[in-house]
């Protein structure tokens, strides 16, 4: 299997961790996993004000959504553990 093969087949088996529409929450998300040198992506980020919306009451941008931040089965349990005291 080559790198790219094996790179499709790993994000198709990511886990959702956590989401979130707060900006300030993604930061403390991403520094709770950097910390703990777990892998993840964010999806959705860098496209929340990109539409020119912003963010509303509702806590994410109406067009883009939440920040989804998805890591390894493998560390879904460890993410959840480090993350179950985060909050809005």
């Amino acid at each position: 299997m080559n790198k790219k093969q094996q790179e499709k087949e790993d994000h198709e088996r990511l886990v959702t961790v956590y989401a979130t529409g707060n900006e300030a929450i993604v930061s403390v998300v991403k520094s709770i996993l950097d910390e703990a040198q777990i892998k993840y992506i964010a999806q959705g980020e860098g496209v929340q004000d990109l539409f020119g919306v912003g963010v509303i009451g509702t806590g994410f941008n109406p067009i883009t959504g939440p920040v989804i931040f998805k890591v390894m089965p493998e560390d879904e349990e460890y993410a959840n553990e480090l993350l179950k005291d985060v909050s809005e």
